[in-house]
């Protein structure tokens, strides 16, 4: 465990660090040099290491209530460790997370459990941003690393950041149709909110007018803000998730009960403002610039549908968690483009400079607010 970091600056230390990064990048950006080969090389062994270090420093951290849901995991890990019943597998709602907590509360301790959490977490998305950008891997991963969100679904949010980064790796694996279908059924082995991300994944592959998912997109904005209250009550009375009750809990704002944070059930303008970063750099590279890549279109259209349910429940309790899961896509919704074409003759220093706007929003709240 890494206890030598006062508790007060463990999160700040990585906050700064994702700050100090990216200035570095737009720095190399802004002299034109960020896309030349020996940098190239000299930042994708820079990523290794940073990303090892990075696993390790989140997946040891200490127990506390600083980092939200690691104590709540933490109790139930060690309540599994103090019964005298043995590890046995069970099939049920996130049994893969479940069934790895059991056996690591019965052969292991805490600290193993949320390191292997980490390695899972970060190590998809750096194999992933592999897979798609090959050596050129570096700055998307720092995009990722970079979302406001990034940190608290490695130590809050644990099982939805689980889920959503092997889904991540399992759509780099498009061509490979078996061993995507596996990953897809671990990511919602870990949670099952990405029984949504597949699903908006199936969609867009088999119904690919990107034009028809933003025009739906937008048209959920409107309907979600003049009737938004009665579709979130009607849903949480169908039983999305069958048995799991959480979802419903969200809608209703019974999930807030006895919990420390207490979410305004509000239409988010705010979360809504960061979500059309993602919606606009698509639009314009596809529709203004006529980027014609497949892939990207079916990225794209799976981030507008995930991200039109969640504008549907804008106002749920904690809608920051239904928002997760098309922001985890938007990553690589923003920088895709930049690192695939040319599209201006000072390209680097314009990637620099949207470095700094999609950094923005995770400044604001991380380190300013």
């Amino acid at each position: 465990m890494i206890d030598f970091i006062p508790l007060i600056d463990y999160t700040p230390f990585f906050n700064y660090s994702i700050l100090i990064l990216v200035l570095i990048a737009f720095w190399q950006c802004n002299n034109g040099i960020a896309l030349h080969k020996n940098i190239v090389s000299m930042n994708a062994v820079w990523g290794v290491l940073f990303t090892l270090l990075l696993i390790f420093y989140m997946g040891l951290r200490p127990i506390s209530s600083a980092f939200g849901d690691t104590v709540n995991y933490a109790t139930g890990f060690f309540n599994i460790q103090r019964s005298p019943q043995p590890f046995t597998w069970e099939w049920h709602t996130e049994w893969l997370f479940y069934n790895l907590m059991g056996w690591f509360a019965k052969y292991s301790d805490i600290h193993t459990f949320f390191l292997l959490c980490a390695f899972i977490y970060v190590g998809s998305l750096w194999i992933a941003m592999q897979r798609i950008f090959k050596s050129y891997y570096y700055i998307p991963l720092l995009v990722i690393f970079s979302m406001f969100t990034f940190w608290d679904y490695g130590v809050n949010g644990i099982r939805n950041g689980l889920g959503a980064s092997v889904f991540i790796l399992a759509m780099t694996y498009i061509n490979h149709l078996p061993i995507a279908i596996i990953l897809c059924a671990i990511a919602i082995g870990f949670h099952n909110s990405c029984l949504l991300m597949v699903g908006a994944a199936v969609l867009a592959w088999f119904i690919k007018s990107s034009y028809l998912y933003l025009l739906a997109w937008i048209g959920c904005v409107g309907v979600s803000y003049a009737i938004g209250g009665r579709i979130q009550n009607y849903l949480a009375t169908i039983g999305i998730f069958g048995d799991d009750d959480r979802f419903s809990g969200y809608l209703t704002g019974s999930n807030m009960v006895g919990e420390i944070v207490q979410m305004s059930m509000v239409f988010r303008w705010d979360f809504l403002i960061y979500s059309v970063m993602g919606v606009f750099v698509g639009y314009y590279f596809i529709f203004r610039r006529n980027f014609r890549d497949e892939y990207y279109h079916w990225l794209y259209n799976t981030f507008l549908i995930t991200n039109a349910f969640w504008v549907l429940v804008i106002r749920a309790a904690y809608s920051n968690r239904f928002a997760q899961i098309s922001w985890f896509i938007m990553p690589v919704i923003l920088i895709y483009p930049f690192m695939k074409q040319r599209f201006w003759q000072n390209h680097e220093k314009i990637l620099g400079a949207a470095l700094l706007v999609f950094y923005a929003f995770a400044f604001y709240y991380n380190i300013l607010k």
